[in-house]
C-alpha cells in the first residue's frame, strides 16, 4: 500500500466534528470527495444502523454523494466514521468492509475535550496509517 498524506481544511475538519458530535453516542459517517491527497468536499451521510459500535451508510445519500463528486470531477478520496467508544484503529469489520482501497479511511475517537482523528489506507485486510494534515 502506498503511503501518502490526506489534506483537509480546518472548515472541513470542523464540519466532520460537528457531524460526529451531533450523532454521538452513535457512530457517524460520511464521504470525502477530492483528489487523491486533498479533500474538496465533505458529504455527511446518515448511519442507518444508529449504533454506537457499527455503521452502514444510508444508500440513497451515499449514491447521491458519489454522483455529486463524480459530476465535480473528483475521486472518492476518503471515508470517515467515528468510534465513540474507541479504539482509534480500524476494527475487523472496518478491514472486512474496506471496499475502496484508494480511499483514506479516517477514524475519529473521543479525545477530551474533543475528538482525535487518524487516517488509514486499508487494503487486503491490512491497515497502514497515513498522515492527515489539517490546514487553515
Amino acid at each position: 500500500m502506498p503511503s501518502r498524506n490526506l489534506t483537509v481544511s480546518a472548515a472541513q475538519h470542523k464540519q466532520m466534528l460537528a457531524h460526529l458530535q451531533h450523532h454521538a453516542p452513535e457512530e457517524a459517517c460520511g464521504l470525502l470527495g477530492g483528489t487523491s491527497e486533498r479533500v474538496e468536499q465533505v458529504y455527511l451521510v446518515e448511519n442507518v444502523l444508529h449504533s454506537p459500535v457499527a455503521y452502514e451508510m444510508d444508500p440513497t445519500q451515499q449514491v447521491e454523494a458519489m454522483i455529486a463528486l463524480e459530476a465535480a470531477g473528483w475521486d472518492l478520496c476518503g471515508i470517515f466514521h467515528s468510534h465513540p467508544t474507541g479504539p482509534a484503529v480500524p476494527s475487523a469489520t472496518d478491514l472486512a468492509q474496506s471496499y475502496y482501497p484508494d480511499a483514506i479511511y479516517l477514524i475519529f475517537v473521543p479525545d477530551p475535550p474533543g475528538w482525535g482523528m487518524r487516517g488509514f489506507s486499508l487494503a487486503g485486510g491490512r491497515a497502514q496509517e497515513v498522515a492527515v494534515v489539517v490546514t487553515e
